[in-house]
């Protein structure tokens, strides 16, 4: 321990750079307290000069803006949508051009239709030397293209003669599949949409703003309890682990200015922004998890034996929960039925 003679003796020097780094961290604490706003439930959170974050009951939803107008990613619950879009009329006069899903979760989705009809569809080049695309303006009568994974589709629409569970004008009008990542450049930036398979659910996408460098996790990331890992709609625990790795090989930390605020920021589907580092620690927990149960299950442990051996044991307190819609046990429940699902 340094004596009381040492300590008086550090230079002066030292003790500045230590004040300056604390202002910057106050200063930027501040900033981003200032850039907070708070209307009737909705709150929108500046991220980036032109990057929004509208938190509501439902998903985070997320608005990219430039020349060409605003960029929607999710779109939350439907009861919601005059509140978000008064929420985007106070960040911007520009139209609504493209929404993006990054699933189809009814809080993901709900707003499809409302947020689409607010907005007007941007005719784009196809490529073909014949003109411009108009597949969105006759699919979805001139109102704003919806983009998502086929997966979302499929699960929005229903099979025929079967009652659809959200009405046609909220369905994507344009998807992808096969490739895992679909790339638009609007608004002068480019937007990657990558599909994760068989994590949250079979229809997950990460959507990342690369100048902007913005990641929207959708929810394959929440912070505030253990991942949903929705096994009915093709959901994996080994596929949410790798959609994980994907957000941290995707993201930059802020090394070697550690203290600095210029990072990849990652929005999650619920909850507060993050960056690399959050993400990390979530990543390993679980892991961790994972492989706890995994060896439990080899050992020939049951469903019940395992739960009552508490694999959660180090992060209940701050992931678990013993109500709500998504319990500790139900997560325990998917991992295992997950890693015991036959191939």
């Amino acid at each position: 321990m340094s004596s009381p003679s040492e300590v008086r003796n550090v230079p002066k020097i030292a003790w500045l750079v230590i004040a300056a780094v604390l202002t910057v961290i106050g200063w930027v604490d501040g900033a981003h307290a200032q850039q907070r706003q708070q209307d009737g439930g909705v709150e929108v959170i500046q991220v980036r000069p032109n990057v929004y974050m509208i938190a509501t009951g439902g998903s985070n939803i997320v608005v990219h803006l430039g020349w060409m107008g605003a960029v929607v990613v999710d779109t939350s619950v439907a009861q919601m949508s005059d509140k978000v879009l008064a929420a985007i009329k106070r960040i911007t006069d520009k139209r609504i051009r493209f929404i993006i899903n990054t699933n189809a979760d009814v809080d993901h989705v709900g707003g499809n239709e409302a947020l689409s009809r607010a907005g007007r569809i941007l005719l784009r080049y196809d490529g073909s030397g014949s003109g411009f695309s108009g597949s969105d303006f006759q699919t979805n009568f001139g109102a704003a293209g919806i983009m998502a994974h086929e997966n979302v589709l499929r699960r929005m629409s229903a099979p025929s003669g079967q009652q659809s569970p959200f009405p046609s004008p909220a369905w994507p009008t344009e998807t992808y599949t096969g490739a895992r990542i679909r790339s638009l450049y609007l608004n002068s930036d480019g937007i990657q949409m990558i599909h994760q398979p068989a994590a949250h659910s079979d229809a997950d996408s990460v959507v990342f703003f690369r100048r902007a460098d913005v990641i929207v996790a959708g929810d394959i990331l929440d912070l505030r309890h253990f991942p949903v890992v929705d096994l009915e709609r093709g959901g994996t625990i080994n596929g949410e682990i790798a959609a994980l790795n994907r957000l941290i090989d995707l993201s930059v930390p802020p090394a070697p200015l550690v203290w600095h605020e210029d990072r990849t920021l990652i929005i999650p589907g619920h909850g507060r922004i993050c960056d690399q580092a959050d993400v990390v620690e979530y990543r390993d927990m679980v892991t961790i998890i994972r492989d706890v149960i995994q060896d439990m299950i080899k050992k020939g442990m049951t469903l019940e034996q395992i739960k009552r051996a508490n694999p959660t044991n180090g992060y209940r307190k701050q992931y678990g929960s013993d109500t709500g819609p998504w319990t500790t046990d139900m997560f325990v429940t998917a991992v295992y039925r997950s890693l015991t699902a036959k191939p």
